[in-house]
């Protein structure tokens, strides 16, 4: 009787799922924010235009809803806590025509740093429609001037080409249910509340921050062209820095970053607490490391460093694929090419190297990785590329913006909060033909080493993060020179003769360049997943990207003695006495 019992019970909540309804399908015609888009554009293009102006040719809206919750702490004290929801405005009009229109042009530096527009968060059509009327009429007024001032540098400056500044492309509707942030700030407020005061008890640190930031959020885009769609993306960022100073006065700041994507969580409990000793374990040898007065030879590049040596010397170096006009050395400087781009067809790396981008891989592993993109935000379905095919550079991320050797987009658009379109690798897959396991990646390192007549070798995990480098920074002087690559913060010597291990400090690149690429000796075999958030060194903008690649290692690279140091404090850190 008992198991009939439980048959009919199960058959009667079958029953109930079955009549229960199911959930809603996304309806974009529904959508309140997708029909005030569809509203003010139909009407801008019908009625917008000034005397003696031509109208838009093509408009474009990208509407941003966030939801962010963040929590930080310091010396084992929250000092910031907030959840806050944001909606912004990104406006794409073109006045002129393809051939040449108002954008990739700046006469100052505020025609660069036209930052999104804020907009209401309610799902208030009228009241959103009055916004974009306003918003559009003065994105419309900004391009006509632009396009004057454009066409009157040109007169002045002839271009030696006649490349349009827009193809046509085929625009795509996607569209993905619209993201639900779900995060428990309480709990993460105790675990990064633990982690700070964890880094309490390692006495050469001076100063350490632990930070937590979850945030949603959905970009629906819409063009005149018919281009729509919605995308939503779920972000978690576990951010650990600190800075200590050796007997010297040389400052080392370090940071740690747990990036995820798609609702995953970073370490937490004994294994974050676990990351977070070894974290401090290695700043601390480094800070108490002898000084080298200078590098040149074969550097082992892993973990973290080879992502970051890769996003740093080759993805940033691939935008813009095509330089844009500015009016002064200031702007014509931002608007420079990426020096790879004009090496395309040509070698880049050795030829057992092989890099893919891969925008529809949602995952590597375990990790969801932060580059997944079906579709660009021009509205254009995301190609895979082979970017460098047997050590040449085959192919570029490209935009609507074409080059000479490249007319066509490939769905690589990300557009930056100054509301400028680049184009941009999203996942980055990094392999060779005949990968070396770690050990032998060492030996060959050491070999190396024999070759050139050094005692060792360097091993390189972790560069500095600038955003994090600068917020440490006391003394402002002696401004480091501009290099492709950050400094290496965590470095051993790998002695030649026996493989020991040893730390090392004090170092800076000294003339590295993209030809560093085409001395990379050995991949190796294993690759590794890692999301990064792509600093470009120009207001706070950033790019999403995945990066899976092995270990790295460059046959020379060069590094000088940095010449910074900051003074000493008088008096020992209070944390060194206790309560």
């Amino acid at each position: 009787m008992k198991a009939l019992a439980t048959t009919f019970a199960l058959a009667a909540l079958a029953l109930a799922a079955l009549a229960a309804p199911a959930p809603a399908a996304y309806a974009p015609d529904a959508d309140p924010v997708f029909r005030a888009m569809a509203a003010e554009m139909d009407r801008s293009l019908a009625e917008l235009t000034l005397p003696g102006a031509a109208p838009p040719y093509f408009l474009a809206y990208r509407v941003l809803d966030s939801d962010e919750a963040r929590v930080e702490a310091r010396y084992g004290a929250v000092t910031r806590r907030e959840r806050a929801r944001h909606r912004h405005l990104y406006t794409e009009l073109r006045v002129g025509g393809p051939e040449l229109d108002n954008t990739w042009y700046a006469s100052d530096w505020r025609d660069f740093y036209t930052m999104r527009n804020g907009l209401m968060e309610e799902d208030d059509v009228l009241g959103l429609r009055r916004q974009l009327w306003l918003l559009t009429d003065g994105a419309y007024k900004r391009a006509v001037e632009n396009l004057a001032r454009k066409r009157a540098w040109l007169d002045s400056h002839p271009r030696l080409d006649s490349i349009p500044d827009f193809a046509p492309a085929e625009c795509v509707e996607h569209f993905e249910a619209p993201s639900v942030l779900s995060v428990d700030l309480d709990a993460w407020e105790r675990t990064v509340r633990r982690a700070a005061a964890a880094l309490q008890d390692v006495p050469v640190l001076q100063d350490w921050s632990v930070s937590y930031q979850a945030w949603t959020s959905d970009k629906r885009y819409l063009n005149s062209e018919g281009g729509r769609h919605l995308r939503a993306t779920d972000y978690r960022v576990l951010d650990l820095s600190a800075t200590a100073q050796a007997d010297d006065g040389q400052r080392l700041t370090a940071s740690r970053r747990w990036f995820t994507v798609a609702g995953q969580e970073p370490p937490a409990g004994r294994a974050l607490t676990a990351e977070v000793e070894a974290f401090a374990g290695e700043l601390a040898a480094m800070a108490a490391a002898e000084p080298l007065d200078g590098y040149a030879g074969p550097v082992l590049f892993t973990g973290d460093a080879a992502a970051a040596l890769l996003a740093q010397l080759f993805v940033l170096q691939l935008s813009p694929v095509r330089a844009g006009i500015g009016a002064d050395d200031w702007t014509r400087q931002l608007l420079e090419e990426g020096k790879l781009v004009r090496r395309l067809h040509r070698r880049v790396f050795p030829d057992f190297v092989t890099v893919r981008d891969e925008p529809a891989r949602a995952s590597w592993g375990d990790l969801f990785l932060a580059g997944h993109r079906p579709v660009d935000d021009e509205g254009v379905r995301a190609e895979a590329l082979t970017l460098v095919e047997n050590g040449r550079l085959a192919d570029l991320p490209m935009t609507r913006r074409p080059i000479k050797k490249l007319a066509a987009s490939n769905g690589h658009a990300y557009t930056l909060q100054n509301q400028w379109t680049i184009a941009s690798p999203s996942n980055l897959i990094v392999s060779a033909k005949k990968g070396l396991s770690e050990k032998k990646l060492l030996q060959e390192l050491r070999r190396i080493a024999r070759e050139f007549d050094l005692e060792y070798g360097l091993l390189v995990t972790r560069l500095e993060n600038p955003g994090v480098t600068w917020r440490y920074r006391w003394s402002q002087t002696g401004m480091p020179d501009e290099e492709p690559i950050t400094a290496p913060v965590v470095v051993y010597k790998v002695y030649a003769d026996d493989g020991r291990l040893e730390p090392a400090r004090g170092l800076v690149p000294d003339d590295v360049t993209v030809r560093t690429l085409r001395d990379v000796a050995a991949l190796g075999k294993e690759a590794a997943a890692y999301n990064l958030i792509n600093d470009l060194g120009t207001a706070n903008m950033s790019v999403p990207i995945g990066v899976v690649t092995p270990s790295i290692l460059v046959e020379e690279v060069t590094f000088k003695a940095g010449s910074e140091r900051d003074p000493l404090p008088f008096s020992p850190s209070p944390l060194a006495e206790g309560e």
